[in-house]
């Protein structure tokens, strides 16, 4: 598998490789342009559609259907536009290219291929425009705006689209192959290949195939042959990974990988990316985890050193895990402090995939941080049995290495360090918290929660320290007053003002009517929106330097001078007062001219005063705006700042209550000071200004939240072990029906309740999720009617006190009123809202937002959707989402009606900033039940440890009395609950009672059974030698009846023979009776050594057979009864003896060794061996292969080995040999 995917993302990596060179990527937009152009085919050949739409009869889904083609559709009557489907570009036919041909439209939007049809089934004088977009383009990008080719986003941008040929341009061609328009491409900015998601994917899956496979031949060279070939080829792995990607770049061009990019992380030579550091936690992890599965990890345990040797190796072992920990710490400290990656994810929206990652790299390494600790602390344990003696030798390493060396910058840190690690290795000597294979056993919880709480409050700090370092640049720059997005916006302001015909009539005819109006003239086009935020002045001065009409007393020259002392901004016409004391911090001169290029000439000069008002809110310019490089006040959410000048307040942000004047006096440069909530930062500069900046601080929520991120990748981390392993089980289970996993009752408990936790949270909060978006939406809706119900209240009045509600003729010339648009403006500023007004035909006549069509963000005719609800559907009021770029936004529309009901326009207020407050709570939302779904996580791990014992202890009563269960006597079991339990008692009771009734009616009949057998058996031992003396006797008689001469050496010889039957007789009762009870037992301890030494002796003088013994080769102690024992040796022995054949030379051999915890003691004999038939009998009580004997022999054999805890085996080979095989256990000291 990991071949195969390796070849796909080789493959795939080609592919693309290809497809972004010049040629493909013109083909490419060939083929874009091509399917729209087909597209537009099948639609054009829907003749009633088309006709449809000059009709004015389309329905919702015809409207849907237009607005959703990926090209634009505009349709003129003689020359005006009755249809349109895209409210982002407008064209028409009559400016060129207007030919069916088509060709290309170039404007601020984008690159464009136009052409413009008049269908035959059309009526006279009805045409279409149809646009299809080959590169969209912005004026500035933005995290909403991102200019890009059509056909594909890798494409560059400022690829020059000619109309002609030359030299290295590529053809855009139709169907047929002929050349539409050409592609320059520049060679400083052809694209380079990043992957997407699909082939991460697939690097991602060929990676954990790839780590599977020399995983599973590691693990099976360590348990086949040694450790060290397995982990040496891990070790291997590793290093040729790590060459392959440092030295070559490896698997693909890691460089142009944003994850590998050093501007977004890098500390170091080899931590020198995010994905660097990512790689090398990875390898980390699989190494140590590793060594701690195949490895034994007390490995000082068998080696034997000198106090002096432990104490040194105990000081070394203590060192490198305190200084481990500092490196540790230092990781986690560079990669918060010294990247660009926010940890901050109390707000759920800011949370961006490298936040994601950084913290997956912090459980990487913190969970390999613990192993490495686990192992140290175990040879450290081995090293020192006192624990104190551990501990305080922890204490005062960890103090002596943080004076004594540079490891850890951070003094607090390093004693939150050294307690966490004090207070692991003392919770490691706990029996209880004891680590487990079970990733998901209660102690594992537990060590997870304990190491990821530690992890959490070093994250927290140096995210604080990082705050508070970031919290001092803006109060620097809050300092100076300056604002890059005021110096932004005025550069087109600027310019339009030195435009402005209105302006230059002004200077050329001034008057103080004329002055009036250009005031409010400036308030409504120039000064509103973000200017808000200043308290502006306009002072204006003839060619001459004389005063026209000024509210204030200043003189040209004044003004000159201030400009002169200011410094420039990259606006042309603005300056900034860095000493400003007054909060004047922008000053603005701009020339009146009039004249061409070549003879122009000043006319009159403008000067704009712009001062910090004293409170100001958030700016409504909206955010699409601004472009990407511009960063303002606004990225410093949760910032509330006031400013002091000579300790009295000029200037704040926020509702935020900041005292009038400074009472303590600020000694150093920079103070922070903690309160209950919030955290206060007073600056002080040269100049005698003084900047507080306040905070919220919520430091528990906050770390709660950063804890249940770390605590959930954890668990993810867990589970992707968990299935891991059960994968690499799979494939090496001996046999296909080897079960890989078995559940315990506590097991399925515990995994029933986290399972429901997870589930439940996911259910939860996605319907806590789609509720709350659903009442946002209509609680927005709500607000939305009242907002357009108080516009259109005062639009209304606005123009019916101007007589212009009466038809459209008088509504189309008040609107267009200059004064109608300062209304307008000023309406918007007022309610902090944006308001546009479009006339009946849908064109635009006034904006309070002119920055968004004057940079084409838009074309200035209504949202096509809108409109046909409007019109055709006759909808009193609309709420519709909408979007620019990748900007989504709620925006309302209202018609404006007379009293006939003619409708003569319609308001539309879009609302921007909806989805950023819906994502911030909703943020806020996912931040809370994360927080609650950890702790709840937390507790049911907790609970069900208690839960599991409750029922288990329950159970355990049953098994208690299972494991008692025997045929003789039994205890029924008493279950006070009437529950599942109950039942399973109750059926146990009833069985025990009717075991005793059939244990009692087996036992008679056993007993029966066994004196029958017994008798039997008896009979037939004492009915053998019976026989001979009954005949001796008889012989005796007759000689004596009949007077033999030798009658009494017969006499001798039947009295010999009759001793020897009854001596015969007697052993045969003895044996008997030995099978029949077992002797009481006398256990003592002894070497088995000496115990088989003697018994071997006995037969070491019988010549036709030769006994070797194989002690051990240290003593082996047992506990047993030693003369039961050593018969059970003397009967194995001398059975082993008697198997040989007399016409073969014997040899037996009795050896020792050990079976894990039991003593193995084997008899091989060479002799005759056991016959198949006899194997399963050899045991049995009165079965011999012997012409003599009882048979009781073995079976009392193994009667005694059993009785001791012990086995006794077999292995024969018919014709050559038998090897009996008995264990008994080993001592353990603990004996009496």
């Amino acid at each position: 598998m990991a071949i195969v995917f390796w070849g796909l993302a080789y493959a795939r990596y080609y592919q693309k490789s290809v497809a972004i060179t010049p040629a493909r990527m013109a083909e490419t937009v060939s083929i874009d342009l091509n399917n729209k152009q087909s597209l537009f085919g099948q639609l054009i050949g829907d003749e009633d559609l088309i006709k449809r739409i000059f009709s004015n009869d389309l329905s919702a889904s015809d409207v849907s259907r237009l607005s959703n083609q990926p090209y634009g559709i505009y349709a003129y009557r003689n020359d005006t536009i009755v249809f349109w489907n895209s409210n982002k570009v407008l064209v028409d036919c009559i400016t060129p290219p207007s030919s069916e041909k088509g060709g290309i439209y170039r404007n601020e939007r984008g690159t464009f291929f136009k052409q413009c049809l008049t269908p035959k089934f059309l009526n006279e004088g009805e045409q279409l425009a149809i646009l299809y977009p080959i590169v969209t383009h912005y004026p500035f990008e933005n995290n909403y705006l991102h200019s890009s080719f059509d056909a594909a986003d890798y494409i560059p941008v400022n690829t020059n689209i000619a109309t002609r040929k030359s030299d290295n341009a590529f053809a855009v061609t139709d169907n047929d192959g002929k050349g539409l328009f050409y592609l320059n491409f520049s060679n400083t900015t052809l694209p380079v290949w990043e992957p997407g998601n699909t082939m991460k994917f697939i690097v991602i899956l060929a990676i954990l195939f790839s780590v599977f496979w020399i995983q599973l031949l590691a693990a099976r060279l360590s348990s086949k042959r040694s450790f060290w070939e397995g982990f040496l080829l891990l070790c291997g792995v590793v290093i040729g990974v790590e060459v392959s990607v440092y030295y070559f770049g490896l698997p693909f061009n890691l460089s142009h990988i944003k994850l590998f990019n050093p501007q977004l992380y890098a500390s170091s030579l080899i931590l020198r990316s995010l994905g660097h550091l990512l790689m090398n936690a990875l390898l980390f992890l699989w190494v140590v985890a590793f060594i701690v599965r195949h490895a034994r990890i007390d490995i000082l345990k068998d080696v034997k050193l000198n106090t002096l040797t432990k104490w040194v190796m105990a000081v070394v072992t203590a060192g490198l895990m305190i200084l481990y920990c500092f490196a540790f710490i230092n990781i986690i400290s560079t990669l918060v402090t010294d990247s660009k990656i926010s940890f901050d994810v109390s707000h759920f929206y800011t949370i961006s995939t490298y936040t994601i990652v950084g913290l997956f790299i912090v459980s990487i390494i913190t969970t390999g941080s613990f192993i490495v600790v686990y192992i140290l602390s175990t040879q450290l344990r081995i090293l020192i049995n006192q624990k104190w003696l551990r501990y305080l030798l922890i204490v005062v390493m960890g103090l002596a290495l943080f004076f004594i060396s540079d490891a850890a910058a951070d003094e607090q840190i390093a004693y939150l360090m050294l307690l966490w690690l004090l207070l692991m290795i003392i919770l490691l000597d706990v029996n209880k918290l004891s680590l487990d294979a079970d990733l998901f056993a209660p102690q594992m919880i537990f060590w997870a929660a304990f190491v990821i709480a530690f992890c959490t409050a070093v994250l927290q700090y140096f995210n604080y320290v990082k705050e508070q370092d970031a919290r001092i640049r803006f109060a620097e720059k809050i300092a100076q007053q300056r604002d890059d997005i005021t110096e932004y916006t005025f550069k087109k302001i600027g310019e339009d003002i030195q435009n402005d015909p209105v302006v230059r009539a002004f200077f050329k005819s001034p008057g103080r009517t004329k002055r009036n109006e250009l005031d409010e003239r400036f308030d409504a086009l120039y000064l509103g929106g973000h200017f808000n935020k200043y308290s502006s002045k306009v002072l204006l001065y003839n060619a001459g330097g004389w005063a026209l009409y000024n509210d204030d007393t200043l003189s040209y020259n004044a003004l000159v001078s201030r400009v002169r002392e200011s410094n420039f901004t990259f606006t042309q016409h603005l300056y900034y007062r860095k000493n400003a004391t007054d909060a004047h911090y922008y000053i603005a001169y701009i020339p009146i001219e009039v004249g061409d290029s070549a003879h122009r000439r000043v006319i009159g000069h403008a000067f704009v005063d712009l001062a910090v008002k004293e409170s100001t809110g958030e700016s409504v310019y909206p955010e699409l705006l601004q472009p990407g490089s511009v960063r303002g006040e606004r990225n410093a959410e949760g910032y509330s700042y006031g400013v002091y000048v000579n300790n009295k307040l000029i200037t704040q942000t926020s509702d935020y209550n900041f005292p009038i004047y400074l009472r303590d006096t600020l000694t150093e440069d920079s103070r922070f000071v903690e309160y209950a909530g919030s955290s206060e930062l007073k600056l002080k500069t040269e100049d005698e200004k003084t900047v507080i900046v306040m905070r919220d601080h919520r430091l528990w929520l906050e770390s709660i939240t950063l804890f249940s991120y770390l605590f959930g990748i954890q668990m993810i981390v867990f589970l992707v072990s968990l299935f891991y392993t059960l994968y690499q089980q799979y494939f090496a289970r001996k046999s296909a029906g080897e079960k890989i996993i078995s559940f315990t009752l506590r097991r399925r408990i515990h995994i029933s309740f986290l399972g429901i936790v997870f589930v439940s949270f996911i259910i939860i909060g996605v319907i806590t999720i789609l509720f709350f978006t659903y009442q946002y939406k209509q609680n927005s809706k709500r607000k939305q009617q009242l907002v357009m119900q108080l516009v259109e209240r005062a639009t209304l009045q606005h123009l019916q006190e101007n007589n212009a509600m009466a038809d459209n003729k008088s509504f189309n010339k008040e609107v267009a009123d200059t004064r109608f648009r300062y209304f307008i403006t000023g309406l918007a500023n007022a309610q902090k809202i944006d308001i546009n007004l479009y006339y009946a035909s849908g064109v635009l006549n006034v904006t309070s937002q002119e920055g968004i069509y004057d940079r084409s963000l838009f074309a200035r005719i209504i949202n096509p959707t809108a409109y046909h609800a409007l019109v055709t559907l006759g909808n009193q009021f609309l709420i519709q989402d909408e979007y620019i770029g990748q900007l989504s936004y709620i925006s309302s529309y209202k018609p404006l009606r007379n009293k006939e009901g003619m409708t003569l326009g319609y308001l539309n207020i879009p609302f921007f900033s909806s989805e950023k407050e819906l994502n911030y709570q909703i943020s806020g939302i996912v931040v809370g039940l994360i927080n609650l779904y950890a702790f709840v996580f937390l507790l049911s791990g907790v609970l069900t440890v208690f839960i599991t014992r409750w029922i288990t202890k329950s159970l355990s009563v049953v098994i208690k009395s299972f494991s008692r269960f025997s045929l003789s006597k039994n205890e029924p079991v008493d279950w006070p609950y009437d529950d599942e339990i109950g039942l399973l008692v109750s059926e146990y009771n009833r069985m025990v009672k009717k075991a005793e009734e059939n244990a009692k009616l087996l036992a008679q009949s056993e007993r029966e059974g066994a004196w029958r057998e017994m008798a039997q058996q008896v009979a037939h031992e004492i009915k053998n030698p019976l026989t001979p003396m009954k005949l001796n006797i008889q012989y005796l008689q007759q000689a004596l009846k009949n007077n033999y001469p030798n009658v009494e050496e017969l006499a001798k010889k039947v009295s010999e023979s009759l001793i020897e039957q009854i001596e015969n007789l007697s052993y045969i009762a003895s044996e008997f009776s030995n099978f029949a009870k077992m002797p009481e037992a006398r256990p003592e301890k002894f070497d088995l050594n000496d115990l088989l030494q003697k018994t071997v002796d006995l037969y070491r003088n019988q010549s036709e057979v030769t006994v070797t013994f194989n002690k051990y080769d240290k003593p082996l102690m047992v506990y047993t009864d030693k003369s039961q024992l050593l018969r059970v040796c003397n009967n194995l022995l001398e059975n082993a003896v008697q198997a040989i054949p007399e016409e073969r030379e014997g040899a037996v051999v009795v050896s020792i060794t050990t079976e894990g915890s039991d003593a193995l003691i084997a008899f091989k004999d060479n002799g005759k061996g056991i016959e198949e038939d006899a194997m399963s009998r050899i045991f049995q009580p009165y079965f011999t292969t012997k012409s003599s004997g009882t048979g009781l022999g073995l079976a009392m054999t193994k009667k005694i080995i059993e009785f001791w805890k012990g086995t006794i085996r077999f292995e024969t080979m018919p014709g050559k040999g038998t090897t009996f095989y008995i264990t008994v256990p080993v001592a353990n000291g603990d004996e009496l």
